[in-house]
Order: C-alpha cells, then structure tokens, then sequence
C-alpha cells in the first residue's frame, strides 16, 4: 500500500477538487444521423430531412410553415424513473439551430410540451402551434415565435418568446420578451426545468456560449416531463439542428454513453458503428469470431476488448473525411445475442458509463419481393407495369436492384434488363414477366435474393366508357337538367383557379423556369389561363366564372360517385375547361369511386378506370400539372384538395365482360333558363346570393 506525505494528499486533493465540475449528463438524445420513428412530419412531400454526423438538415420546400415534430414521450425516461432522483429537481432541453437559409416569412415557432401532449398521429402536430393551448396559454415548458420577419431573405428576425396566446393568432407579446437573432448563425436553445417549483427557466445563447437571453416561465403542466418538441420550419428555409436532448447536471467528469448503430448486413454478419468521446476507452463484449478488415486484428467470441479514442478510427468509404474522425469504432458480429458496450475514462478505469446492450440477431436477411401494379391499360393486351421493391421494412433500407425478364406468350425471352424500383415495363401483347430482387451494390452479395414472381399479361381489355368533365364555358353557362349554374367570385386569391382563368401569361425556359410573358423574349414553350378576365381582376370580385353544381353529387358526375361521407354538397361542381372540383378548403382528400356496375365479376381479372387530373395548381406559372391514375374498380380514387380538377375517366374492362345495372348519368341538356347562384368565398365562409351557407370546417350555418 502507498504512503502519502500530507503535502502529497492535500495536492492530490486539490487536483480532484482543481478537475471536478458540473457537466450535463445526458439521459437522453435525439440522433442527428438518421430519420428515426421518432420524427412525425408534414407534408413529407415538400420535405427533405438529411441526416448528418454533426447535424440534421431540415428543409421545407413549401411556401408556408411546416411542421417537424418529435415524440420521444415515456422512452426517454427509463434511465430516469423517479424524478426525486434528479440533482436539484432539474432537469434540461437543449437544441442547437442554425437557419442556414431563412427566407423573409414569419412562419416559424418552436414549443417545447410534456409527455403525453398528444401522440404522433394527433392532427394538432400539423399545424401551428398556438392551437395546443385551447385558448388557456401556459401549458408548455419554452415556446418562441418570429415575430418579426427578416425584411430580405438570410436576415436578422426577432423572435417572441413565451407569449400566451389567447385565440387564434391573437398574442400577448410584450418587449422585455423579445431577442433579435441572425440568420446562417448557430444559436444554443435551453430549458432548465424545475419540477418541484414547476418552472421552466430557458436561455439562448449564441455559438460560443454567451447568454443573450434567459427568463423563466412558471409551467402549468400538470406532466413534469418533457416528451415532445414542436417546431414550425420556416417556409422554403433550410434549418440545421444538433445537441437535441435531455440531461441534468452531475459532478464530472465522467464516462459517456457509447453511442451505436447497425452499419451493415454482410450475409450472416453483422456490422455496428460506435461513437464515443475523446478521453473514453470503449468495452464491448464479442459476439462470434471476426475478423477486421480495417485493422486487421482478429476477435474471438465471448471475450472483452477495448479500444482507446485514438485508436478508433475505422472508415467507411462514404463517409467525407472519414479517417479525421476518431472515436468512431466498427464491431463484426458473426452469432446472435446480446451486444453489450460501454465506456471507461482513461485514466480513471472505475469511472464507467452505462452499458448499451443491443439484439443482435446474425441470419440472412432476404431482398424485399418486387411487385408489378399496372400504372395504364390500353386496348387489348396492352399495359403498363410499374416495378416496384419497398425496401422499408428490410433491415438497413439497402439499395434494391431488380432482375426483369419478359416473356411473350410462347415462353421466348424478348427482354431481360436490371432496374431499380420506380421503373416501368410496357407490354403490347400477351406474355409474362419475372421478377426477383437482389442486391447488386456490393462485389459479393451481402443479402439474399428475394423469390422469383411471376406476372401474367393475358387478359384482353376495351374502353367501356369515357366522360370528359371538362366542359365548355358555353356548357357551364347554360342550364343542364340536374345541375344549377353557380356563380363563383374568388376575390379571397387563393391563386389557384382565379388565375388560370384570367388571361395571365408566363414562359418558360429550356430549364423549366417560368417568368411573366414579356414581347420579343423567346421560350421554350408558352402557358396561359383562360383569359374570362383580365389578371388584374384576380383577388377582386371581377374574378368569378360559372360552374355546374349538380342537384345530386352521387349522380352528377356518373361514372365517378363520391363516397358517403360529410362532404358539402354545394360544393363539388364542374368547372369550365377544368372539370370536377370540390370547390372548399375543409376537407384535404376526397374519395370518389366508380359506378358499380363496372366493377369485375372475376378477381382475376380486375376492371380499371383511369382518372385524367389537372391539379396542383394548374396555372400559367407552374408549368404542365396533367397527371393520369389508374384505379381498381371497385377501390376509390383519391382528390386532393380544392385546387385539384378530375378533367376526364376512362374505363377499360376486360374482353367479355357484362355491365351489370348501376347508376345512370344524368347528363341532358335543357334548355329553360338558369337558377342563377352568387357564391362568394371570403375568409372561409361560402357566401350564397349573400347568406352564410358553410364555414371553412363544413359547418353549415344557420
């Protein structure tokens, strides 16, 4: 046993007491490196998420706030159990943000919410945040808001912090809550929370540190624990977050938590990558033999190795910069069990870090079975397959590659190719086509083959029907029996149809932009509205057409029938030169199926109706929005939004099929004068020869 001087012990005391300090912990953190189950988006289409070692890149491509959202609820609490354990009753919220490319809107906040706000499949995720208050505000640990927007694109914005709404978009912003922030700069966002005296203490600083803000909120939460974040991406911004968790502060320092993820699937074996902090020495138990291709040692199963900061830095060779990155360990794993790892500090080999165990499970993994859906039929034997290989649910996502053969009926290849999911083969006459998966990306396949399918193309199609909607403005002008001529006025510019009726006019380029028509300027190709009246009109009550409403929505666009459900009657309608619109913004899809009668009496030989859309905006500045669907008869088709026009339905049903009795079309013409409606839409209210009809939510009004 060593002895110790006094003067030895008081100096090694004042080292322990010189390195000790309060550091956070973290129990929790929200990876940056991939899209977990955690993430709840809206409107993925306009979307982009890119996971990154140092950052999530969150980018939203639609004109207007979006949300993205992240539940991590009762997961995050294991390690935290019973809330007395906390140091100091408190816990914290961090998260890093930079708005690398902020445009000049103001519709971006952020709110931080207890466990059990809601769940991920809560409408209230998708929009803005002031409606998770019920109009009572202080049910929330850290909120913020801009306030005022940067006045040019990347420039600084203010921001309100912790207001309580008290309706919709009614705040009680005061200026002691405010903090100027700038754009394509990172800010470190805060939240002390308190749960014994329930308050929520935030500060804001910026990259290096310095506080630029900090009060605190007295929370009303009857729940203590955060469980979800709230945030409004800016509309077509780009944001980059990092440093999402949750610690509490803890005597340090002490080892971290490994951090590991599945890396790949090499036949039977598996590959983890491990990250951990400079000053760790990483444990993990070995499962199997293996061998390592990157240092070349050798790992015997059952036994503990270690691997110092320095010493890890495996590559991967997509990775930019990949040997700069130490800390970073890859482990072979060739038998299923448990993969346990943790965490030393290097010179203190007592201190260790919760051990991470992970299910590891070494048998081979098969490609996803490729599915052809028939995209268009033709008469005849005619089709059109898309190949499809949902590689979602296989283990790592991985690159599918898809061996196609065609057949023609005699059994004679006339194609064989490789193509990836998304590809479409087309056939003229009857024959087959095989299909498997496989994986084509490495030398030597690291997964298995899916099973061979076999697709048969020998069933014989006509044209049954085909009803065009678009109707002419002289047709939606006259009277028709069964339908009323509408009179729309659109003076709220909600810069859908107002515009493609007027007569403005745009070119565009041979790269697809589009600008206003300007004389002598040669484009590639030219698109303009209808010209019912001048652009200058659009937004006033001179921007209004005539439509056909019909008497009985489930006959008055026969073969199609909406669904029964709570749609508002007056307004579906058919729109000169467009077709069929639902003319309301209080339901997003609509589903409308086929006239029974066309429905297949054969399971094997299914019956389709290929609907014809013009939607998405079909005006001058948004270039060619014709789109076709094929359907199943006897599935529905569904209509997005307001802004979308089914133009015309074809129905193709196979060679020898009998009609059984359905619904007829209502389509004669008369010709007694029209009832003359005025329909105004304004602030969400549908206005008739001027009384209230229905609200934006459906509601009739009374």
């Amino acid at each position: 046993m060593k002895k110790f001087t006094l003067i030895s012990l008081l100096m090694l005391i004042c080292c322990t007491m010189a390195k000790a300090e309060l550091l956070d912990r973290y129990f929790f953190k929200i990876p940056t490196d991939k899209m977990d189950e955690g993430w709840v988006i809206q409107d993925a289409g306009n979307f982009v998420g890119t996971p990154g070692k140092d950052y999530f890149e969150a980018k939203n491509n639609k004109n207007g706030g979006r949300m993205l959202n992240y539940f991590w609820n009762e997961d995050a609490w294991t390690k935290v159990p019973d809330l007395s354990t906390l140091p100091n009753n408190e816990y914290k919220f961090t998260m890093d943000l930079n708005m690398s490319n902020m445009a000049a809107r103001s519709d971006m906040e952020f709110v931080l919410l207890p466990v059990g706000a809601c769940s991920a499949t809560d409408k209230r995720v998708s929009t803005h945040n002031y409606r998770w208050i019920n109009n009572e505000g202080e049910d929330y640990f850290f909120r913020w808001r801009v306030g005022e927007k940067p006045a040019a694109a990347n420039g600084d914005f203010t921001i309100w912090i912790n207001e309580n709404p008290t309706a919709n978009n009614d705040w009680t912003q005061t200026t002691e809550e405010t903090l100027v922030l700038s754009s394509q700069k990172t800010y470190k966002f805060a939240c002390v929370i308190n749960v014994v005296n329930k308050t929520a203490t935030y500060t804001i600083a910026d990259e290096e540190g310095t506080v630029l803000k900090t009060g605190v909120h007295n929370y009303v939460c009857e729940e203590n624990r955060a469980g979800i974040f709230i945030f409004s991406m800016n509309g077509t911004s780009t944001h980059l977050l990092s440093n999402i968790g949750l610690s509490y502060q803890q005597e340090g320092p002490f080892a971290g938590t490994p951090a590991i993820d599945p890396l790949a699937v090499i036949d039977t074996q598996r590959a983890y990558y491990v990250n951990f902090a400079e000053g760790e020495v990483l444990h993990w138990i070995q499962l199997g033999d293996a061998d390592d291709a990157v240092t070349g040692n050798s790992y015997s199963d059952g036994e503990e190795y270690t691997a110092g900061y320095w010493e890890s830095n495996d590559t991967r060779a997509f990775e930019a910069n990949a040997d700069e990155y130490f800390g970073s360990k890859i482990i072979y794993c060739s038998n299923s069990g448990d993969l346990k790892v943790w965490t030393t500090l290097e010179d203190d080999e007592s201190n260790v870090s919760d051990e991470v165990i992970v299910p590891v499970v070494c048998e081979p993994v098969y490609m996803p079975i490729p599915v052809a859906k028939i995209t268009n039929v033709s008469v005849g034997y005619g089709k059109e397959y898309t190949i499809i290989a949902d590689n979602s649910e296989t283990l790592l996502k991985p690159e599918v590659d898809i061996n196609c053969v065609v057949k023609d009926a005699s059994g004679n290849i006339v194609l064989e190719k490789s193509m990836k999911s998304g590809e479409k083969v087309s056939l003229s006459d009857a024959g087959t086509i095989e299909l498997y998966s496989y994986d084509g990306t490495h030398p030597t396949p690291w997964y298995s083959p899916s099973d061979v399918v076999t697709v048969n193309n020998n069933v014989e199609y006509v044209e049954a029907n085909i009803t065009n909607y678009a109707w002419t403005k002289e047709e939606c002008d006259a009277a028709k029996a069964g339908y009323t001529v509408t009179e729309i006025v659109d003076n709220a510019n909600k810069s859908h149809w107002d515009r493609i009726y007027s007569d403005q006019k745009y070119g565009y380029d041979d790269l697809g932009n589009a600008s206003v028509w300007a004389d002598g300027t040669e484009y590639v190709w030219v698109k303009e509205g209808f010209g019912f009246y001048p652009g200058t009109s659009i937004g006033t009550d001179d921007a209004k057409w005539n439509v056909q409403v019909p008497d009985d929505i489930y006959n008055g666009f026969s073969p199609l029938i909406p669904e029964e459900r709570t749609y508002a009657e007056n307004a579906w309608a058919i729109f000169p030169l467009e077709g069929v619109v639902y003319y309301s913004t209080n339901i997003a899809n609509l589903n409308l199926g086929i006239d029974p009668q066309y429905v297949s009496d054969d399971a094997a030989k299914p019956n389709f109706f290929i609907v014809h859309t013009r939607g998405g905006y079909d005006r001058p500045d948004k270039g060619d929005c014709n789109s076709t669907t094929v359907c199943v008869a006897g599935e529905n088709f569904s209509l997005y939004r307001y802004d979308t026009a089914i133009c015309d339905v074809r129905i193709m049903t196979y060679k020898g099929f009998q009609l059984g009795t359905g619904i007829s079309s209502v389509n004669d013409s008369k010709t007694a004068a029209p009832a003359i409606k005025k329909v105004v839409t304004k602030n969400g209210v549908l206005i008739v020869n001027g009384d209230k009809v229905f609200s934006a939510t459906g509601a009739r009004m009374k």
